[in-house]
């Protein structure tokens, strides 16, 4: 089967030889399928980010290797080598907007095309066929990105990325500091774009009802390990173990299970989503009344 991602026995250490070295990844193996929405979730300093920065080669290996779509990264890789896989892997770090820079958002999007070689009049239409997909209106395209709101000034970050026309899109809590309304919309977003685009989704959170609503796939840390590599239902199926863990359930879920315990049923399909959740009460009820 092909895989998107694979990691083999990878190892960073930071700072080796020096009174602060810091292992921060210890044999971490993991396969990501193409096409997948994954979920990467533990606590700070769990090794998240370390894991993300070497999706396209910012950090290398101290041992191991980890492959990207062909592309393999070792501790003798060089950084010439890595241009290719670096417009594969598309990034949308924390605050993405803090990176706009053009004086026009049409601008600000065309940069990456241009710079991979795209003509003027190229780079002009992938700009403003990524705009559509991030749902931005035609009037903002001639403006200061700085003159929009947070949130729009977000989807051009989030627009020039996807104008590298990336294989994988990593997301490192790509809605903090957005109010519950923006953070749903964003997540639609990137929901849509995994989805009409075909885009590989890695998603590092905090945020378990995101994990739940939109992830398929949903690996967790702890101290630099793999300690759970599995689907978002089997993962939220034990909350004893979350809860040694300091992971939290869904609202939704962790709702269900006080009210299935409240009721005295059987936990034999907890659900995830609210859609969920409707069906399995309407189960019960209906079970109630056939009784």
């Amino acid at each position: 089967m092909v895989m998107s991602i694979q990691a083999k026995k990878l190892n960073y250490t930071y700072q080796i030889g020096t009174p602060l070295e810091h292992v921060a990844l210890k044999d971490v193996s993991i396969n990501i399928k193409d096409g997948s929405y994954t979920a990467i979730v533990g606590h700070t300093g769990s090794g998240k980010s370390t894991l993300l920065q070497h999706l396209n080669g910012l950090l290398k290996p101290t041992s191991g290797e980890i492959s990207i779509n062909g592309y393999t990264i070792d501790n003798t890789t060089k950084n010439k080598e890595l241009g290719k896989l670096r417009k594969e892997v598309g990034f949308v770090f924390q605050f993405p907007e803090a990176q706009l820079f053009e004086e026009t958002v049409l601008k600000d999007i065309a940069f990456a095309p241009k710079n991979f070689g795209k003509s003027e009049d190229e780079a002009e239409k992938i700009a403003r066929e990524k705009a559509k997909l991030v749902a931005l209106p035609e009037e903002v395209l001639e403006k200061s990105p700085f003159e929009l709101s947070g949130g729009q000034m977000r989807r051009v970050a989030i627009a020039g990325i996807l104008a590298m026309e990336p294989k994988v899109l990593v997301l490192d809590e790509p809605t903090a500091g957005l109010d519950p309304e923006g953070r749903h919309q964003m997540m639609e977003m990137f929901n849509r774009l995994h989805k009409d685009e075909n885009l590989t989704i890695i998603l590092v959170t905090h945020q378990m009802n995101d994990v739940a609503e939109y992830a398929d796939h949903v690996i967790v840390l702890e101290s630099g390990k793999v300690i759970a590599d599995s689907t978002p239902k089997e993962l939220f199926s034990d909350p004893e173990w979350l809860k040694n863990h300091h992971l939290n359930l869904p609202q939704t879920t962790d709702f269900a299970y006080k009210l299935f315990d409240k009721l005295a049923l059987s936990k034999h399909s907890i659900p995830l989503q609210s859609e969920e959740l409707t069906d399995e009460i309407l189960k019960i009820l209906g079970g109630n009344l056939n009784e």
